[in-house]
């Protein structure tokens, strides 16, 4: 699989995305944000179950809480625009990794997300390290850097 195929993804704005001017809430960034890296691991091959934690099965014993998040944005995004979404996650320290996620309108930056997650424990809440598998998505994705701007 090429990385482009787990690091690159669409979204298309609906009606529900916007305010009554018409333009992306706010709030959406983050959230296409979120949702970009838990589809990005899903297609990269990493089962869902094994990052988010199911409570009913107890399958994942590790929580990612975000612990900081940024929206910036660089033209306005309207209901039924294109956006493609380039993920780009890196690790920041044994327990704390960044998943950028740049949204491109029309060939050009519109907006940007950041999100920070920290690794821990289910049980106790204390800091861990991150999971092999999520590891090893972080280090495939950089090995991709070089992917061109959409």
């Amino acid at each position: 699989m090429k990385p482009a195929d787990w690091l690159i993804l669409q979204k298309k704005v609906r009606f529900g995305d916007c305010d009554s001017a018409g333009v992306i809430h706010f709030h959406n960034l983050l959230k296409w944000s979120h949702e970009a890296w838990e589809e990005s691991i899903e297609i990269y091959g990493i089962p869902y179950q094994d990052i988010f934690p199911d409570f009913s099965i107890r399958k994942s014993q590790i929580i990612f809480p975000i612990v900081n998040c940024e929206a910036n944005f660089f033209a306005p995004i309207k209901i039924g625009d294109f956006l493609k979404v380039k993920i780009a996650p890196y690790k920041i320290n044994t327990h704390l990794f960044q998943v950028n996620s740049l949204f491109i309108k029309n060939g050009n930056k519109a907006a940007e997300g950041k999100i920070i997650h920290c690794s821990l424990d289910v049980d106790s809440r204390n800091k861990i390290e991150l999971p092999d598998q999520l590891e090893r998505w972080i280090e495939a994705s950089n090995v991709s850097t070089n992917l061109k701007e959409c």
